[in-house]
């Protein structure tokens, strides 16, 4: 390899860097405020009336996910936390929406099954630190959060960061 072509390859290796550097602390700031520590004693009630704890999924990662009925990028998202709940354990959490109603709507119009907690005030939100919606939590296991996302999140990005909070 001539100087030329090693001095363009590191270049872009530095610009690789940078830009993951940029990445990672755009994502530690979004996230700085938000809920910690472990969820084991979490509990609630999901809009069907079964009352579940965190407990209950022990020994399996878990996605903790909040979203909204009139939020775009929870629509685009939607599909994917549909699939992933067929492989794992998803608590869907739907704040600041207009009520069962609304949300019973939206779920069976995109066709989704995945569980669904009401939060119509987003108390429960802002109770996590959020301050908008999409948001994952990924709990590990034993129910400490391991993982947060705010914004959009890929289908891959969620599923390898549940297989991550397993090691």
């Amino acid at each position: 390899m001539n100087t030329q072509t090693k001095n363009r390859w590191l270049s872009w290796l530095i610009y690789i860097v940078l830009f993951l550097v940029v990445m990672q602390g755009a994502n530690w700031w979004k996230t700085r405020n938000t809920q910690s520590g472990n969820l084991s004693e979490f509990s609630g009630e999901l809009m069907n009336g079964r009352a579940f704890t965190i407990a209950e999924f022990s020994g399996e990662p878990v996605l903790f996910h909040f979203w909204a009925t009139w939020c775009p990028i929870c629509d685009l998202e939607k599909d994917s936390i549909e699939s992933i709940s067929q492989g794992y354990s998803v608590i869907s959490i739907a704040s600041w929406s207009e009520g069962k109603a609304e949300v019973e709507t939206y779920m069976q119009e995109s066709q989704l099954t995945f569980p669904v907690m009401l939060d119509n005030s987003g108390e429960l939100a802002q109770s996590f630190g959020l301050k908008g919606v999409p948001a994952s939590f990924i709990l590990s296991p034993d129910g400490e959060i391991k993982f947060v996302e705010t914004g959009y999140s890929t289908e891959v990005g969620l599923r390898f960061r549940l297989w991550l909070s397993t090691l």
